[in-house]
């Protein structure tokens, strides 16, 4: 019933299939997003809860919780070269599924919560690595760009833990309870990809090879290709960059949103959730207009955007800290809706730049590896802002050093940039 990777590919015409593969991928990233961000705007509650201050909290629930993804995307990478996309994609979401059904029974201990955040990167590491493989494999080259800005609709996820989560919560009348009942949610995601899956088994089509720097056999080793490579290790030095920035933001803004001054702002959860949930709809038309830059206006040269994305985080990552835009709800919605928008381009610029330069045979291993590279380094930023934040007893320490980390990453993009582009020229 479900496809075994690009070796059982049966030549057949596009007959539309390809985009509710696509739509099964934004899917599995959808559920990803909304499961790992649901906490954000409720660390306080969950906190006080397990009797813990908000930076273990934030430590325990969000920063091991990224370390464990870093080790798990190279599980589901190998997979899905080995079993297909849509084994790997129905194991996460299974597990994600279980998971919230547990936290009703295990949700009273802080370490049982630490194992049931583990088990959420465990079931939820498939959506960070599915997008390239599926475009790779599934999407016509003309329409890849396309795509991969169609990705964007996952981000959705993420303003759906944000908003339903404290929604969930202040219905059922406990956090537990509350994180339960987004298994219905994982439920019905299970049975849409279970009918893709049986929809499309006799209708796989060619596999079309990336215009890639290293064409490889399938046979051949991907470290002896890593070795002799540059594309792979200048998008990991952006990837790792990016996602420091990106994760430390996400883990830190909701919060500071919410909890009460001098710490935070005083929003509280619920209005905290809803703000931030613009931040993510604004990534959501980031992503989608970060990939007609490129091709419209950049000619493919991914690393300019790549740059003006770390530029653009540097200044509205830290903008949220100035009375000036956070003490006004209306100038701090429309300053968040333009962080997400200027958000995702260091990412996007990456994605474009892999696809364009790696073999389809290959795609879905060196995604793993930079998502497992990166989110170690991004787990890491996590738990420097937490510590900061636990050792200061402010924000502001944890903001300047995601405000250095944006600095790097231009400098990176910036050195690289030269390289980048001979890469990609070459690769048309």
């Amino acid at each position: 019933m479900m496809d075994k990777g690009a070796k059982a590919a049966v030549p057949t015409q596009y007959r539309g299939y390809q985009w509710f593969v696509l739509a099964a991928g934004i899917l599995m990233m959808f559920i990803t997003f909304m499961t790992s961000l649901v906490f954000a705007p409720l660390m306080g509650v969950i906190a006080n809860g397990v009797g813990v201050s908000i930076g273990a909290a934030s430590f325990g629930f969000m920063g091991i919780m990224m370390f464990a993804n870093a080790i798990f995307v190279l599980f589901w990478g190998y997979l899905v070269d080995k079993i297909g996309i849509f084994r790997v994609i129905l194991g996460g979401l299974g597990v994600l599924f279980a998971t919230h059904l547990l936290y009703p029974v295990f949700g009273n201990s802080y370490n049982a919560v630490v194992v049931l955040r583990v088990l959420t990167a465990f079931g939820g590491a498939p959506g960070l690595i599915m997008i390239e493989p599926i475009v790779s494999r599934w999407i016509p080259v003309k329409q890849r760009g396309f795509a991969l800005g169609l990705n964007s609709l996952s981000v959705f996820g993420a303003v759906t833990g944000y908003i339903l989560g404290p929604m969930l919560v202040g219905w059922a009348g406990n956090w537990q309870a509350g994180l339960a009942w987004l298994s219905v949610i994982i439920g019905a995601a299970i049975i849409y990809v279970m009918v893709v899956a049986y929809a499309v088994r006799n209708n796989q089509p060619t596999v079309m090879p990336a215009l890639a720097v290293e064409r490889v056999s399938a046979d051949e080793n991907f470290l002896k290709i890593l070795g002799r490579n540059p594309a792979f290790w200048l998008g990991l030095a952006v990837m790792a960059l990016s996602n420091w920035a990106n994760n430390a933001f996400n883990d830190l803004s909701p919060g500071y949103l919410a909890v009460d001054p001098p710490i935070g702002v005083g929003y509280g959860p619920e209005q905290a959730g809803r703000l931030a949930s613009g931040n993510m709809v604004g990534i959501m038309l980031g992503i989608f207009v970060g990939g007609i830059i490129i091709d419209k206006i950049f000619k493919g040269r991914s690393g300019l955007l790549v740059m003006v994305g770390f530029i653009a985080n540097l200044i509205f990552f830290n903008g949220i800290l100035f009375p000036e835009i956070h003490s006004n709800p209306s100038v701090l919605s429309g300053w968040l809706l333009a962080t997400g928008f200027v958000n995702p381009f260091t990412a996007v610029g990456n994605q474009y730049f892999a696809v364009r330069s790696f073999s389809y045979r290959i795609i879905g291993k060196v995604a793993a590896a930079w998502t497992c590279i990166s989110n170690f380094v991004g787990s890491f930023g996590v738990m420097i802002g937490s510590y900061a934040l636990h050792t200061t007893g402010n924000y502001y320490l944890s903001f300047i050093i995601v405000a250095v980390i944006c600095i790097l990453g231009f400098i990176a993009a910036l050195v690289s940039r030269e390289r980048r582009s001979a890469i990609e020229t070459n690769a048309r």
